[in-house]
């Protein structure tokens, strides 16, 4: 696997720790009745430590593909197949952000809790990084 590869691989894992973490942070204290702003720090908390824990594992990723290999394993200059696949995933996680953004709206005009928008809106980020980061590992394996 190609260092772009091991990158996406690593972003869904920290996606996929940080779910389970949002999942079982619901499950011990469930947010009915918290205000917005509390929720809404609480996700911005989580999006920071994704953003490290991402940050860390490439740090990682190359020290220890560094070692394995015994060459220095770093990113290669863009090609056009790799711009291509780029945009194409980029393609694919912006219909599902805007998907969720307007599933957000919805769920704010038909009178629900804004804490439910504030948690779609954020999940529909993490959704679409997943599937951003799943199109890039699919189309990198098709070709």
């Amino acid at each position: 696997m190609s260092y772009k590869q091991w990158n996406v691989v690593l972003t869904l894992a920290s996606q996929v720790l940080i779910a389970g973490w949002l999942i079982w942070d619901a499950m011990v204290a469930p947010s009915a009745g918290a205000p917005v702003s509390a929720v809404a720090a609480k996700l911005l908390w989580a999006g920071l430590v994704m953003i490290i824990i991402s940050i860390a594992a490439a740090i990682g990723a190359a020290i220890v593909g560094s070692i394995v290999t015994r060459e220095e394993f770093k990113d290669e200059r863009a090609d056009e197949r790799d711009k291509a696949i780029y945009a194409r995933s980029m393609r694919n996680a912006y219909f599902v952000s805007s998907i969720a953004g307007l599933g957000a709206l919805l769920l704010i005009a038909f009178g629900y809790d804004p804490v439910a928008a504030v948690y779609a809106l954020f999940i529909g980020g993490m959704l679409a990084g997943a599937v951003g980061s799943v199109s890039q590992l699919v189309y990198y394996r098709i070709g």
